[in-house]
């Protein structure tokens, strides 16, 4: 029995299935008019931001999914969270990495991380884990998706996490 109460305790306490809301999402699920789609940004210092970010971008995406079928979502990563998501550091967030791969896979989510950041720590684009597309630049691809429609929503780690 305390095994199950531990297990259940460790379960209320993951930010997997944590109810993540963002001000900016919660206006476009009060609006009637459809957006064309969201961009997720992110520009971190957090060694582990995929384990918060990940799983919220998962939820506000099925958040917005749900009123807005046809919305198109992307995520870009233009901090120093981006090289997280290089091939030589994926293990040590498999979860979120998981996570993010079905996003992308399975859930038609656009993941960018940005080029310049790259280049300036002379880091090649293959270094990156394979569904992640390495854009000439986070903020010029940004811009790319506001003049498509797109709303931009900056995430950040809630005050709240831990």
């Amino acid at each position: 029995m305390n095994k199950i109460k531990a297990i259940f305790i460790l379960l209320l306490s993951s930010p997997i299935i944590a109810n993540y809301t963002h001000p900016d999402v919660d206006r476009l699920l009060k609006s009637d008019n459809t957006p064309e789609g969201v961009v997720f940004e992110l520009i971190e210092n957090d060694k582990k931001t995929w384990e918060w970010a990940a799983p919220m971008v998962k939820e506000l995406r099925d958040q917005l999914k749900e009123k807005y079928p046809n919305i198109e979502i992307a995520i870009v990563s233009h901090g120093r969270e981006q090289f997280q998501l290089l091939k030589k550091r994926a293990k040590k967030q498999p979860q979120a990495i998981a996570t993010l791969q079905d996003l992308v896979q399975t859930k038609n989510v656009n993941l960018h991380v940005c080029g310049a950041h790259s280049s300036w720590f002379d880091i090649d684009p293959s270094a990156y884990i394979n569904f992640v597309d390495v854009a000439a630049s986070g903020p010029a691809i940004i811009n790319d998706y506001i003049d498509l429609g797109y709303q931009p929503i900056q995430l950040y780690k809630s005050n709240n996490m831990k």
